[in-house]
C-alpha cells in the first residue's frame, strides 16, 4: 500500500469481504442465530461500528498532533457497550451506521498526504503510526470477522437435516389438525371472534394461503426460472386482512380442503429435494428477506405452531359447560 488510493482500496476490499460473507442470509440468521454460540451477525456489526467510531476519533487526534490524548480501552467492556448500544436498533439501522462511519474514516484518510501514514507519533511512551495503529488493525479486523462468518455459514449448511425438518413439519401439522377435530359444531368453526378477529375457518384459510405462498417461493428458490413471489406488504396485519377478505365467502369445508391440498403439494415438493437442494437460497415471500430453502420449510412449520395456542384456548372455552 504505497499510496493513499491503495490504502483506501484495501479498506474497501476488507469491507466488501465482510459484506459478501453475510450476503444472502435471512433476517433470522442475521439477527437471531448466534455465531459459534456468541454474538449474532447484527451484534458483530454493532461491535465493528464501535471500533470504527473509535478509529475515527483516533484518526482525528493523531492528524492534529494529539496522539497522546488517544484514550486507552478495556476491550471486553468496550465490546459489550458497543453491542448493547445497538440492542434497540434494527439491522437496517446498524448496517447504515456501519456504512456511514466507514465512509467517514475513508474520507478523512483521503485528505491526508501519504507521508502522514507512516509518520511516528508518541503515545504513552511508545511510537505509533496511522498505518500500524489504525489502517492495518481496521482492515485485519473486518477480514477476521468475515472469515469467522464464512466458517459459520459452512457449519450451518452442514447442520441441515432434511429428515428432521420434514419430521418437525409433520408433527406440527398433526398437532394442528388434531386440534381442529375438537370443534364439532358449525358455530365453533365459524364464530368470528374465536381467535381474535378470526374464526377457526379463517385461521385455516390463512394457513392455506401462506403455505401456498411459501411453497411458490420455495419452488422459485429451487428453480429460478419459475416466477418469484411478490413480497407481501410492509404490514403483515394488512396483508393478512387482504387474504382473509378474499376468502370471506368460502365455507369451512372449502378452507379445510384448500389447506389439505397445499399440504399435499408441499409434501410432494420436499420429498423430491436432494440434500443439496435444501441449501439453495433465494427470496422469501415477505419484504427484505431471503434465505435457504431449509429455513423456509422451518417457517412453514413454525406458522402452525404460532396459531396452536390460540386454538387451544378456544377449544378450552367451547368445552366449558
Amino acid at each position: 500500500m504505497n499510496s493513499i488510493e491503495s490504502i483506501i482500496s484495501d479498506l474497501r476490499f476488507s469491507r466488501s469481504t465482510l459484506l459478501r460473507a453475510i450476503a444472502g442470509l435471512s433476517q433470522r440468521e442475521l439477527t437471531q442465530t448466534p455465531i459459534n454460540g456468541a454474538w449474532t451477525i447484527k451484534e458483530v456489526l454493532a461491535h465493528i461500528v464501535g471500533w470504527d467510531n473509535r478509529t475515527l476519533n483516533t484518526l482525528k487526534l493523531i492528524t492534529t498532533n494529539r496522539a497522546g490524548e488517544v484514550p486507552g480501552v478495556d476491550v471486553q467492556p468496550f465490546n459489550q457497550q458497543s453491542v448493547a448500544a445497538a440492542s434497540d436498533k434494527t439491522l437496517a439501522e446498524v448496517m447504515a451506521e456501519a456504512h456511514e462511519i466507514h465512509e467517514q474514516v475513508i474520507e478523512l484518510i483521503s485528505r491526508l498526504d501519504y507521508k502522514e501514514i507512516d509518520r511516528r507519533h508518541e503515545r504513552n511512551g511508545r511510537f505509533i503510526t496511522i498505518r500500524s495503529y489504525v489502517i492495518d488493525i481496521m482492515a485485519d479486523h473486518e477480514r477476521q470477522h468475515a472469515a469467522e462468518i464464512e466458517l459459520w455459514r459452512q457449519q450451518l449448511e452442514q447442520s441441515i437435516n432434511p429428515d428432521a425438518l420434514v419430521a418437525a413439519l409433520r408433527q406440527e401439522r398433526a398437532r394442528f389438525l388434531n386440534l381442529l377435530e375438537q370443534f364439532t359444531l358449525d358455530g365453533q368453526l365459524s364464530d368470528p371472534d374465536a381467535v381474535g378477529r378470526w374464526s377457526v375457518s379463517d385461521v385455516v384459510g390463512h394457513l392455506a394461503d401462506w403455505e401456498l405462498r411459501m411453497l411458490k417461493a420455495a419452488k422459485h428458490i429451487h428453480d429460478p426460472s419459475l416466477p418469484p413471489v411478490a413480497p407481501a406488504g410492509d404490514s403483515d396485519a394488512d396483508w393478512n386482512d387482504i387474504l382473509a377478505a378474499r376468502r370471506k365467502d368460502k365455507s369451512w369445508a372449502e378452507n379445510y380442503q384448500d389447506l389439505l391440498a397445499v399440504q399435499a403439494e408441499v409434501d410432494a415438493f420436499v420429498n423430491d429435494l436432494t440434500p443439496g437442494d435444501w441449501r439453495l437460497r433465494g427470496p422469501y415471500p415477505w419484504p427484505d428477506d431471503q434465505g435457504s430453502l431449509a429455513e423456509l420449510v422451518v417457517e412453514i412449520t413454525e406458522h402452525y405452531a404460532d396459531h396452536i395456542p390460540a386454538l387451544e384456548q378456544w377449544a378450552a372455552n367451547v368445552r366449558r359447560p
